[in-house]
Parts: structure tokens; sequence; C-alpha cells
């Protein structure tokens, strides 16, 4: 689901990446097509790889899944096939947690076997089923493995049963090849298909294990991995049109993730021609909208929302109005835009949404009620959109996301009513917002003006009850236990049933006086001074703090907090200027593509002191689809050393194939790096300029104060800050 002003994915990143691609007059077949041109190349390198290594009528493919209604998170896999040496992995939380929760697998390896009877033995080391229990559980097999004329595949099945101990088993895999079903053309109406016995599979269904290697690659982030593999699937089958719908589905979400919207929304099209699994298509297709909203594309979002609004599930149907919404407030429609997300905000819809997929719903629903809030404001309706805003800052959670929303709305509510003079009020809300996060200087700082701001008078809140025509499966009729457990689980709200909740807006106490509130003021600002003086909400408070100081006629404290202020700016100068210097030396593109993914987001905080947001994200779809591009080249380079070894024609077609994309792929990252480095740029020419801006009013202030400690330059004393400079 769309959520506004959120943390930005990074695969929208390049998405945004490759539109600003072609919007830039990119050669043709531009980016997304090239990038799924080498994709495919790395596959028919790995094909080629391992026919070498294990020729199809040797081949034997061993995976392991997990079976039963019992939750088991495996550590340790170790297995021995003959006498040849013991092979072993360890598995991530996030692997482990795929294989759980999920009918995924994950490949163990791809040998060759002559035809005959083997040993295999393999043993599972297993995480303590409770916390406190330190001893894990090992669970092993010995079990002969009869290799037959042609390639064969196992799995090693993990079943946990129910009530019993969990057993490791053996099982041997079978292609159906009498089963083929095409999918263009033909009618199909669903996706889950009964299999036709235990062990066998129709290729690109979910027993299929290729796929469900896929998938495992794709829940743990190895997106490229996983297409990669999906993509060597097809050529298996000779016509890729007698795949499954589960396939084209899963390559569809793998390559929306990875930025690859057009290649996504030609299989959605392909599918919905032939009527095949309707509402998983129009799924994906709401994402691919989403997607499509989150680079600027209104046109393309509101085309692929309404080819999916008919055939989507009802407990998707709220996050269709969302986008919905969210679109008609980005076309400046901010009347239509209210009713459409109120209306995605019925009670009934989190409730079933909650029931169908628990983990979100807490934070679909906030998201739906923060995007609410803010097009009621748009629209003249303030009150009430207020008051949207003060239920959300009041939302309790332990969700780290939801927090930070919470954060948000409290600091966006906060400086509103500090606008608007509304001291106490302000003090109240914005003493909500945590003392740390990304909202946490901004709170710190308007706290301490709303102690200098006049104190205003109480404000009512509107009442949020349910309002407008009932649509079927209102709360009412929901069981008495299912919505008091909904209710204290803080989907549903009672206070939107117009029951509960405070009459007014929240406040604090103020002070006795000015100068109690300059005091206070002090005490608060003082706690910004030790954090990191890049953040403009920092370099306001070392100007503040100095004229707090100058108000209370503390002469000689304001002239040395003066001092330290212009002292502090010029080392943030100097830093911007150091910083830019990397950027042109080009230092910042090698680093990005010499790094890790984890790297990414750290080499901008330390580096450009770059905040997550709609502002900065050209920046970071330029540093996603440089590490993109760097993925990819190395990739090919690994999968063209793995050709070297291997004679014949179809090989060195591969390798020219390989060695012309990478050509021009590098093509396309020099010209990325250009554009990152001129948006970098431009982006520390703003910070720059704010910091001259402080800087000139502090040595102003700075040389008055050594006149006139007394000057009020903040308009009597009234607050101002970040929102009226």
């Amino acid at each position: 689901m769309i959520r506004f002003l959120s943390w930005i994915t990074p695969a929208l990143l390049l998405a945004c990446s490759a539109a600003s691609a072609r919007a830039d007059d990119a050669p043709p077949p531009g980016i997304d097509a090239l990038r799924l041109e080498a994709y495919r190349a790395i596959a028919d390198a790995g094909r080629l790889r391992d026919a070498d290594r294990a020729p199809e009528a040797d081949r034997v493919n061993l995976y392991l899944r997990q079976a039963g209604l019992n939750r088991r998170l495996i550590r340790r896999i170790e297995w021995q096939i003959d006498d040849q040496p013991s092979a072993g992995r360890d598995l991530g939380e996030a692997e482990a947690a795929a294989l759980a929760d999920y009918n995924d697998a994950v490949r163990l390896t791809r040998i060759a076997l002559p035809d005959g009877s083997h040993r295999l033995h393999a043993e599972l080391l297993l995480a303590p089923v409770a916390a406190g229990k330190t001893d894990p559980q090992r669970v092993s097999v010995d079990q002969s493995l009869d290799k037959t004329e042609g390639p064969a595949e196992y799995d090693l099945r993990l079943d946990t049963g129910t009530v019993s101990s969990p057993v490791l088993r053996l099982r041997r895999l079978q292609l159906d090849p009498t089963a083929a079903r095409s999918v263009l053309g033909v009618p199909l109406d669903a996706v889950k298909r009964p299999l036709l016995a235990d062990g066998r599979y129709r290729r690109g269904d979910d027993a299929d294990p290729a796929l469900a290697t896929a998938r495992s690659l794709a829940r743990v982030g190895r997106l490229d991995d996983a297409l990669i593999e999906l993509l060597a699937i097809a050529p298996g089958v000779g016509d890729e049109s007698r795949l499954a719908p589960e396939y084209w589905l899963s390559t569809a979400a793998t390559m929306r993730q990875l930025g690859l919207l057009e290649s996504a929304q030609a299989i959605c099209d392909r599918l919905a021609a032939g009527n095949a699994a309707k509402a998983e298509v129009a799924t994906e297709r709401l994402h691919l909208a989403e997607a499509r909203f989150s680079i600027g594309d209104l046109d393309g979002a509101a085309t692929l929302l309404e080819s999916a609004r008919t055939a989507l599930p009802e407990y998707r149907q709220a996050d269709w109005r969302q986008t919905h919404g969210l679109l008609q407030l980005a076309r400046q429609n901010a009347a239509d835009a209210s009713k459409t997300l109120q209306a995605a905000n019925t009670e009934s819809i989190d409730a079933f949404r909650y029931m169908n997929a628990s983990v979100d719903a807490q934070r679909a629903t906030g998201y739906t009620r923060y995007n609410l809030a803010i097009a009621m404001i748009r629209n003249g309706d303030e009150k009430r959109g207020l008051s949207w805003l003060d239920l959300i800052g009041r939302s309790a959670s332990a969700d780290p996301e939801l927090l930070a929303l919470r954060d948000k709305a409290n600091v966006a509510l906060g400086w509103h009513f500090l606008r608007q003079k509304q001291g106490r009020t302000a003090l109240g809300v914005l003493g909500r917002v945590r003392s740390e996060g990304l909202s946490s200087n901004s709170a710190l700082l308007g706290m301490g003006w709303a102690q200098l701001a006049p104190n205003g008078e109480r404000l009512p809140r509107i009442v949020l009850g349910r309002e407008g025509a009932r649509v079927p499966d209102q709360l009412d009729d929901l069981p008495a236990p299912l919505r008091n457990s909904l209710t204290r689980l803080k989907v549903l709200e009672p206070e939107l049933g117009g029951k509960v909740g405070p009459r007014s807006f929240e406040r604090d106490d103020p002070p006795k006086n000015r100068m109690d509130g300059l005091r206070r003021a002090l005490v608060v600002w003082k706690v910004l001074l030790d954090r990191d003086p890049r953040d403009p909400a920092v370099q306001e408070a070392w100007l503040a703090t100095a004229y707090a100081q100058d108000q209370l006629r503390d002469v000689d404290a304001a002239r040395r907090s003066y001092a330290m202020a212009i002292a502090t700016l010029r080392d943030v100068e100097t830093e911007i200027g150091n910083s830019a210097s990397f950027v042109r030396s080009g230092s910042l593109v090698k680093a990005l593509r010499d790094s890790s993914d984890a790297d990414d987001l750290t080499i901008l905080s330390d580096r450009l002191h770059l905040i997550p947001d709609s502002a900065t994200l050209p920046v970071y779809s330029a540093v996603a689809e440089q590490q993109a591009l760097a993925r990819l080249i190395s990739t090919m380079t690994e999968a063209d050393r793995e050709l070297t070894t291997i004679t014949g024609d179809e090989a060195r077609i591969v390798q020219e194939r390989l060695a012309s994309l990478k050509s021009r792929i590098a093509q396309h990252q020099v010209a990325s790096a250009d554009s990152l480095q001129a948006m970098a740029l431009k982006h520390l020419d703003a910070r720059r300029d704010t910091v001259h801006g402080y800087l000139r009013s502090a040595l102003l202030l700075a040389a008055r104060a050594e006149e006139q400690p007394q000057l009020d330059t903040r308009d009597g004393g009234a607050a101002c800050g970040e929102g009226c400079r």
C-alpha cells in the first residue's frame, strides 16, 4: 500500500530511476529492456554452466523444504552422498523463516550421479521451540537414493506435524509431462490446483521446486538471483506459454520489485487476456499502480487501477481506494480524494484486512488515516483533518513504523498549532513525540518556541464518528468477541463510534511568565546542542539558545553561545565543501559501486546527510540505479568467467551477448553517475544556503549582542522557528 511521506523502497527508487532515464532520451531499447536482456543472458550462461558440471542425463537436484502446522526454524543442514565429502550450510533467520512460513525451498546442491543406488545421510539442526531453551534439536535421515535414467529431483522435507516430533524425510519429485497448462488464450480461473500425487508437480506451479527456490531468494532480498532462477525455468519446457500462472505471477512480482515495471505489466496483460488467475492478476496490477504512482506516472497508475478494480478480493479494496485517493490528491482533486480515502477507512474493511493479513493490518489502517487527514486539510476541512492527525498522534503501538508515523503526525500537528500561536496546545502535542527518531529534533525545537508563544484557547476536536452510507458487513455485523479483540489490538478505534475520546486537543502546563518560558526553552534547546549539527533544527537551536540567554540578560553566556554557533556553522560549511569535493572527484560513485547493499544509506547519511523523503527521491533513485547496475555488471562478469572453460558455439554466442550487454550497461552507468553527481551537488548547495542563512543571522545577532544584550529579534517574543523562516 502507498505510504504518504514514508520511507522509500529501493525497488520503487529503481523504477523511478528507469523512468528518469527514459525521460532523458536514453538510447533504445531503454535501460529496463537492457537489464532484462542481461538477466536472460546470465540465466543462459548458468544453464550452460550446469550442463557442463552436471549433464542433464546424470543431474540430481537436492532441495530442502518444510511442511506441517508447527513452525520450526532450521539453523543448519549437513548432508553426505555415498563417500563424497560431507557438505553443509547455515540458514539465516530470514531464509529459515521463509521455509517455515511459506511453501518455499532451498536448493542444496546440483550434482552429477550415475544411475544406480546411492546412500544419503542428512542432519538438521533446529532452533529451540521456546525462549530460554538453549539446546537445539537434531533431526536426521539415512535413506537410499535410487537414481534412474535421466535427471532426478529430490527434496529433504522437514515434517513438523501437529503434536508429534519433527521428522526429516527424503522424497522423489516427478515432473508430470502430460498436464502442461497453456496460459495464453486458454481460460484458467484459479492458480491453486491439486497435485496429481505426492511429489508430482507441473512446470511452474506451486509445487515446482525451482519456482519455490526463486520465491525463497526473493523473500530474503536476493531479487537479482530470484529473477535469474525464474528465467532459467522457461527454457526447460521449450514453450514459455506452457508455464503455469503461478510462475508468471512470481516473475511479474520479482520484476516489479526490481523496477522492471513495463515487463511486469506485460505479463499481467497476457494473463488477463487468457482469463487466468483473475484475483491474483488484479492484486499484482494494484501493486504496479502503487509503483507507477510512486514514480509520478499518474496516468499509468490510473490505467492500472481501473483494470484491477473489479477482480480485486475484498480485503484489497481498501488498498485500491487508498491508492485512488492519493491519485486524486496528486491531481489536485482534494474533495474527491477526501471522500475516497474516507471510504477506504471503513472499519469493516479494516477488520476483514486484519483477519486476512494480520501483519500489515495496523500499518495499513494508520497510513490510510494519515492520508485521509492530509486530504481533508487540503480540501479545507481543517478541523476534521487535524482531529484525524490527533487520533494518529495518540495511537498506541510497539511497531517501529507506526511509532514513526505517530511522531510525524504529532510534529505536523504541533507546528500547526505553534504557527497559530496556540502555545499550550503545541506543547501538549509535541510532547508526545519520542526523544529519539527522525522527528525528534523538529519536535524539540518546536517545544522550545512553544514556551514563548501565547497560551491560546482550548481547541475543540471533531467527533470522528462513522459517517455516510453504510457498507456491507459493517461493524454492527461483527460478533461481539471479535469486535472486542480487534478493538484491544487497535485495529478498530472506539472513538470512531463517537462514544469515547477527548473533546479537545491535549494541552500542557504553560510557563508562569516570559522569563520562566525562556528558562524552560533553554532546557529543551540544550538537548539539541549535543546532536548532529548538520540538522537545520540543531542549527536553529544554537541561535535560539543564544537568543534566550540574551533575553535573560546573561550576556556572557549569550556571547559564548553565539561564538559557538558561528564556529559550529562554519565547521558544517567546511564539511559541506568537503562533501562536494568528495562527489565531484567521483568518490561517491566509486564508494556506492564498491559497497554492499546495506552500505548505501550509511554513505548518504554520513557523507551527504540525506534524509529519505519525497524531496530527496531523485538522489536515492540514482543511488539505487548505480548499485543495481554495479551488481548486474559484476554478475555478468562472473557468468562470463564461468563460460571460459566451456567449448562450443552456444557458449561463445552467450559470451558475446554478455560482452555486448556489459558495454551498453556500462555506458548507461556512466551517464547515471553524472546525473547522480549533479543531483547530490544540488542537494549540498541547498544545505549550504541554509547554513549561510543561519550564519549570517548568527553574525548579525552576535554583533548586536555586544551593544544591546536585550535585543528581541523574534517578533516580540512570538514563536517562529522552522515553520516561518
